[in-house]
């Protein structure tokens, strides 16, 4: 008979999959472009911030 329960999510790395973390080695690979579209993202905003400041003092 097969053992059900914890100790099946234990030993197959069931418990790491549910949570999102890498099972295998190299298979995490960091995400570099949440970085670039968030600097692209504060960039612009900035520009709109800027014009619309320039436009109320000027």
């Amino acid at each position: 008979m097969k053992k059900l329960g914890v100790d099946n999510y234990v030993n197959t790395g069931g418990f790491n999959r549910l949570a999102g973390r890498p099972t295998t080695p190299g298979c995490w690979q960091p995400e570099r472009s949440s970085r670039h579209w968030r600097m692209f993202l504060v960039l612009i905003g900035s520009a709109f911030v800027l014009t619309g400041l320039f436009f109320m003092v000027f």
